[in-house]
């Protein structure tokens, strides 16, 4: 038995393949966060850094630049640097400088040099500044800043900073959290596919364990069923009840070919007999011509059990379909005057009750034969001076065919056995036939979607096959 393993189930592929999509969804989702986020603090930084350079100018313009200086000053000593370290992003560096650059206050030591001093001018920083300011990192010599240097009258520069460290944090605190969730997923999806993906084997390898057992001949084993409602109860439940068609039609055929075998070794040995007397009687011409005759007869019987045979398997396999409007009530009569002379030579009362303009939608020779067999049987089975009776009504939309008779018929608890192939309800089998006419019937009805009901007509036997308004 071929083992399946766990990789190549479908269920822990498409487990693997959500778990990479939720991967994804996860990425994407931080990485909007974090744009979001980040972007938000810039914002808020620089309208931070827009309002006090602002209010620095104004003072500028106020007190000149003696006051500025204090100003600044008083900012960049530790208690000031501490005051501003709001907890957004770390405390603020300033620089003012003079025309020629030259540091006048501030925690800065230098102008930067990528920075020109005309106008307005925003940059991002990487620079050294003192290691011992409240709110940074003694063990950090250089920091990230996001500054704004303006051009104030009479050549003086100012230059304002803010720490951009905890942005740095956050943004390596998302792709840790980003990391992480992803492990996570990939974790969780790869358990998951695996349980599922287990469940799955163990339910296949069931299917696949019976279907050894099954090709190994033993046709009465069945998949098991967990009765979880699920779809591989209904998928188990539709193979079940294939298998139990397959095992039906495998006896069926076991049975056939039995029957085949028996009725057919009788009158081969009869014809295999004649044949003999016919060898032996050379000098009488006439008993051999009789010898002669009677193996014909005998051929011709198996040639039509043959053919009897041959006609039920191919309308059972729908290869004899071609559907067309039939006119019951012209078939019904041309079954009728055929019959009719039949039933005359055998003295039997053959009545008929044919409605008109009675149409379905089938295979007229198929629908001609199972009439045909319905006569012939009920012909046969009637006693000189009995009746029979072909009727043919039209019910919605359809058409109802009945034949009936007067004979010995059928017990209740035979009818059903009596439509099953070479079955001869005559034991003693002295009446001609091969006991393939009803079945032939069946056959016509199945393909046909007709309903074949076989009831009592006390006395005899009464035969109605019900088709439909279409018959496909």
């Amino acid at each position: 038995m071929n083992q399946l393993r766990l990789v190549d189930t479908t269920a822990f592929r498409l487990a693997m393949r959500y778990a990479g999509f939720v991967c994804l969804l996860t990425i994407v989702c931080f990485a909007v966060i974090y744009w979001v986020t980040i972007s938000q603090l810039q914002t808020q930084i620089d309208a931070g850094l827009r309002a006090e350079t602002a209010a620095l100018t104004r003072l500028y313009g106020l007190r000149g630049i003696s006051g500025l200086q204090q100003t600044i000053a008083a900012l960049s000593t530790t208690k000031g640097l501490a005051a501003s370290d709001s907890g957004d992003a770390g405390p603020r560096q300033y620089l003012l400088t003079n025309s020629h650059y030259a540091s006048l206050a501030g925690t800065l030591t230098k102008w930067p040099v990528d920075i020109s001093g005309v106008g307005m001018v925003w940059a991002t920083l990487r620079i050294r500044v003192q290691h011992n300011q409240p709110g940074l990192d003694p063990e950090q010599h250089h920091f990230e800043l996001r500054a704004v240097a303006v051009a104030l009258p009479a050549g003086y520069h100012l230059l304002i900073g803010q720490s951009l460290d905890e942005l740095i944090e956050l943004r390596e605190t998302i792709l840790s959290l980003t990391i992480a969730a992803v492990l996570l997923v990939l974790i969780v999806g790869s358990l998951g596919g695996a349980l599922v993906g287990r469940s799955v084997v163990r339910r296949l390898q069931a299917v696949m364990h019976t279907a050894d057992t099954i090709m190994a001949g033993d046709l009465t084993q069945r998949i098991p069923e967990e009765h979880r409602r699920d779809e591989f109860d209904a998928l188990a439940s539709k193979l079940n009840a294939m298998l139990t068609r397959i095992e039906q039609l495998m006896k069926s055929t076991r049975e056939v070919t039995e029957n085949v075998a028996h009725d057919l070794r009788s009158p081969l040995t009869r014809l295999r007999g004649r044949a003999e007397m016919a060898l032996m009687k050379t000098t009488d011409v006439v008993r051999q011509r009789e010898a002669l005759q009677k193996a014909i007869e005998e051929t011709d019987g198996i040639v039509a059990t043959l053919n009897a045979i041959l006609s039920i398997a191919q309308i059972e396999s729908g290869a004899r379909r071609e559907w067309t409007a039939v006119d019951m009530t012209a078939v019904c009569r041309d079954a009728a005057d055929l019959y009719e002379a039949l039933a005359e030579e055998k003295d039997i009362h053959f009545t008929t009750e044919i409605s008109e303009a009675v149409s379905i939608r089938g295979n007229r020779q198929l629908i001609a034969q199972a009439i045909g067999n319905l006569l012939d049987n009920a012909i046969k089975y009637t006693p000189v001076g009995g009746a029979v009776s072909l009727t043919l009504v039209k019910q919605d939309q359809g058409a109802v065919v009945n034949v009936s008779d007067n004979g010995s018929g059928i017990p209740a608890e035979l009818r059903e056995k009596a439509l099953q192939r070479f079955v001869r309800l005559d034991a003693s089998r002295s009446q001609p036939g091969n006991g393939l006419g009803l079945s032939l019937v069946k056959a016509v009805a199945e393909q046909h979607n007709a309903v074949l009901s076989l009831g009592d007509n006390r006395p005899g036997l009464r035969v109605s096959l019900s088709f439909p308004p279409i018959a496909i």
